[in-house]
């Protein structure tokens, strides 16, 4: 038997592709890869995080609101002490977790915001109640982040966020956001990303409490109308329902449900109409 050395073909461990395609298409293949375990991990943690029991999270975030209050002055505490009135009394009307207890913190900043945070902690900032005309509005506002609270909402964000940073510190070597960090002050932020079914879960729970409370629903929209005045995002890139859909979407509940649409209007509290203010 003879062996010969055969030539082989011209270009045979040349890629149909040019490199540069190659390395583009290997790169998306990566990425699309990374975002989907990401995905999968922030639905595992929700999932997981929001049938935790209520006592774990009230536990984890114990220490961290023991002192919250304790060096407020008097204006700050009949502030904060105002808006708890409020949320106990919508309260009333919300199905929450047994063991979790809504517990309401003044803010001052001069953002126009409000988030729920883990153990039924809420943070209503001072540019919010600057923007209030009256109870009705900042009332839907209030029972909005009870609503998160009562469906655990913060606790299932947290979940996903932690297993997600797990996975940035596994294949980025990047140090975690601590816990504190995450669930306190302005921090808190980055767990209120809720999705747009969550937000219109919230906004139906909230607005359930408002008509059992007042008798009507009016001002509810409010809130949506002040972020009317700002440029907003095209709906597909929206995390959130565009506020025109949620000031639709109030007014169609309420026909459905049968409340009124006008009503009588409550005034602020003083100590809610003239927040303090550090700079002042």
């Amino acid at each position: 038997m003879e062996f010969k050395n055969v030539k082989l073909p011209e270009g045979i461990n040349v890629s149909a592709h040019s490199p540069l395609a190659d390395f583009f298409i290997l790169s998306a293949g990566i990425l699309a890869g990374f975002a989907a375990l990401a995905a999968g991990l922030l639905f595992f943690g929700a999932a997981l995080a929001r049938h935790a029991p209520v006592s774990w999270e009230n536990a984890l975030v114990a220490a961290l609101f023991e002192n919250q209050e304790s060096a407020v002055d008097s204006r700050t505490a009949e502030t904060t002490g105002e808006l708890q009135t409020l949320a106990d009394r919508l309260s009333a009307h919300i199905d929450l977790p047994e063991g979790l207890v809504v517990t309401v913190h003044y803010w001052d900043d001069a953002q126009i915001n409000a988030f729920a945070t883990l153990g039924g902690h809420i943070f209503i900032a001072r540019g919010l109640l600057e923007r209030m005309p009256n109870e009705n509005a900042l009332a839907m506002v209030m029972s909005h982040e009870i609503a998160h609270v009562a469906h655990r909402d913060p606790a299932a964000a947290l979940g996903g966020v932690l297993l997600l940073q797990l996975l940035l510190a596994v294949t980025l070597d990047s140090a975690p956001t601590s816990l504190e960090r995450l669930i306190t002050g302005p921090n808190a932020l980055l767990l209120s990303g809720f999705s747009r079914e969550t937000e219109r879960q919230a906004d139906k729970i909230g607005l359930h409490a408002v008509a059992a409370l007042y008798g009507h629903v009016a001002e509810a929209g409010r809130i949506f109308e002040v972020f009317l005045e700002q440029p907003e995002p095209p709906k597909l890139l929206s995390t959130h329902p565009l506020s025109r859909d949620r000031i639709d979407g109030i007014a169609a509940l309420a026909r459905t449900e049968g409340w009124a649409l006008d009503g009588p209007r409550t005034p602020l509290a003083p100590a809610l109409a003239d927040p303090p203010a550090a700079a002042r």
